[in-house]
């Protein structure tokens, strides 16, 4: 039984969650229906599967977690020696029609689901009967196993740069290792948890002989908690039950990039600009919202995986609060804020913030932490939403022939964050994928609605679509 030590932050995700409504993250991707159906009309479900085994042989994704025992020593990925395919690759078929709204209510209750802890944690659906001659196929995995930067390593691991089979990528982790007991495998992994953190006391304490380096990180520490004053009331701050809802749209990429580089900001600023408006025009007073008004907060992940090379399957992330300027008029002013203040809050010591916050279970017991993380979260009174922008691609991808025509993420809500709003570019759209538990935020349609006129209302301020020239004669 080979296994490896669960990090700080897959461990601080794993004991800070509600076991009965735990954090799971995802993909509702849309491929052509033709290519992964046989002759008979039926879909290719054995070779689907048989393209997936292949493609996750000697990856976590074979691997399920064990203890800690009564939350002490420490909990482990070992390989499942009862793995079987079939359990993780799943058939569905909509009822008739297959529109938005019947797979929505397929959507509800995959996110309302938790995955079975006794194998690998993850599943995915591959759903017939969607509208537009479509298959839905619904990666979805737990977020002690992955963060979003992770998933969409794992679905271009399982999906093909052409329509043409090509060879599956080598196997990141060696399989059949001598097996040792769970007994041993927990009693190793103890002791090397054990100097995991001897470790980073160590590594504290020895900060104490560069003290200009130690008292200038203090103080960047300091002034980013200060910073994280009360974010203001909201009627998406309520603690989260067990009911879930999604809705997705598309927005156009080439606009959004011509707006990026004429006002000289990232992506992940005209989103967050995006979802500012939205907030403002739903939640936040209206059109005209009070002067003075507090701002919202969002919590946004930064991916801290390294550049190039294989993306590791775990979690690597860390944490940025953004405000989101609503009582700002002009969009344009308003992306302009939220870019200034990005760039002032990845240069201070508030990403140092999120990942001591992320490792917190390489300092507190698990015991401890499985005890008052539900309540602290569920009352957190720092952030109203998260909003999470994943890495995408501009080439097709293809499933045993079929070509992925759209994919809109979700992360599914935690504590008394009730709505999480995720968006992945792929070609030349941008999927965005909202995630609310409906019994808080009653009325996600019209949010949804908001969030697409904000987008438009951003692209319409920004420079002039270019238009091909006329050829002469024309």
């Amino acid at each position: 039984m080979s296994y490896e030590l669960l990090r700080p932050q897959d461990a601080t995700l794993l004991y800070a969650q509600d076991p009965r409504a735990p954090l799971q993250i995802g993909a509702l991707a849309l491929f052509e229906a033709g290519p992964l159906r046989d002759d008979d009309g039926a879909v290719r479900i054995d070779a689907i599967r048989r393209h997936v085994e292949i493609r996750l042989r000697g990856t976590r994704f074979r691997q399920r977690l064990v203890g800690p025992a009564f939350g002490l020593g420490a909990a482990v990925w070992v390989d499942d020696p009862d793995f079987a395919v079939g359990d993780h690759v799943r058939v569905a078929a909509l009822p008739r029609p297959g529109d938005t709204a019947t797979l929505r209510e397929l959507m509800a209750r995959l996110l309302e689901t938790p995955l079975d802890p006794a194998r690998p944690l993850w599943e995915i659906w591959v759903v017939e009967g969607v509208e537009g001659d479509r298959i839905a196929v619904i990666p979805k995995v737990s977020h002690v196993m992955a963060d979003g930067t992770a998933l969409l390593d794992f679905m271009l691991r399982v999906l093909d740069l052409e329509r043409g089979p090509s060879a599956p990528p080598v196997a990141a982790m060696a399989e059949g290792a001598a097996p040792p007991g769970r007994a041993q495998v927990l009693a190793r992994a103890a002791i090397q948890r054990t100097q995991r953190q001897l470790a980073r006391s160590v590594g504290l304490l020895g900060g104490l002989r560069r003290p200009v380096r130690t008292v200038s990180t203090g103080f960047g520490l300091a002034r980013s908690a200060l910073a994280a004053r009360p974010a203001p009331p909201s009627p998406v701050n309520r603690p989260v039950g067990r009911r879930r809802d999604m809705t997705w749209m598309q927005q156009p990429m080439p606009e959004l990039q011509r707006l990026k580089r004429a006002q000289g900001v990232s992506l992940n600023d005209v989103v967050l600009a995006a979802v500012a408006g939205a907030w403002r025009d739903v939640l936040g007073g209206g059109s005209d919202p009070p002067a003075g008004a507090i701002h919202p907060r969002a919590l946004v992940p930064v991916s801290t995986h390294l550049q190039g090379g294989e993306t590791a399957v775990e979690n690597r992330f860390s944490l940025l609060l953004a405000e989101l300027p609503v009582s700002v008029d002009d969009p344009l002013e308003r992306l302009q804020r939220i870019h200034a203040e990005m760039v002032r809050r990845k240069r201070s010591a508030e990403v140092s913030i999120g990942s001591i916050l992320l490792a917190v279970s390489d300092l507190v017991p698990a015991g401890l932490i499985r005890l008052l993380a539900p309540s602290i979260l569920g009352r957190q009174p720092v952030v109203n939403l998260a909003v999470t922008n994943l890495p995408g691609t501009d080439q097709p991808l293809y499933l045993l022939g079929s070509r992925l025509c759209e994919v809109y993420p979700f992360v599914t809500v935690i504590g008394n964050i009730a709505l999480i709003i995720g968006v992945v570019s792929y070609g030349d759209t941008l999927g965005v994928g909202i995630t609310v538990d409906p019994d808080v935020v009653d009325d996600v349609d019209a949010l949804t609605a908001a969030l697409d006129r904000s987008f438009t209302e951003l692209i319409a301020a920004g420079p002039p679509t270019r238009r091909p020239r006329a050829k002469d004669g024309v």
